[in-house]
C-alpha cells in the first residue's frame, strides 16, 4: 500500500533501535532531523501552544 502526501514537513530528531542481523542485536541510532513529503510538495508550518494551569 502507497501512501500519497499532499505536503511536507519536518521530523524531529527521534530515537530508533536499529537491528543488525550481522551481531543479531538492537542498537540505539539516532535519526533525523530531515524533510518528509515530496519534494514539490507544500511546506507545512506550524507552531504547538502548550496551556500550562
Amino acid at each position: 500500500m502507497s501512501r500519497a502526501y499532499h505536503h511536507r514537513w519536518t521530523v524531529r530528531m527521534h530515537k530508533v533501535r536499529q537491528w543488525y542481523p550481522s551481531t543479531q542485536e538492537h542498537r540505539l541510532i539516532w535519526r533525523g532531523p530531515y524533510i518528509k513529503g515530496l519534494a514539490d510538495a507544500p511546506f507545512m508550518v506550524g507552531e504547538k501552544a502548550y496551556s500550562l494551569d
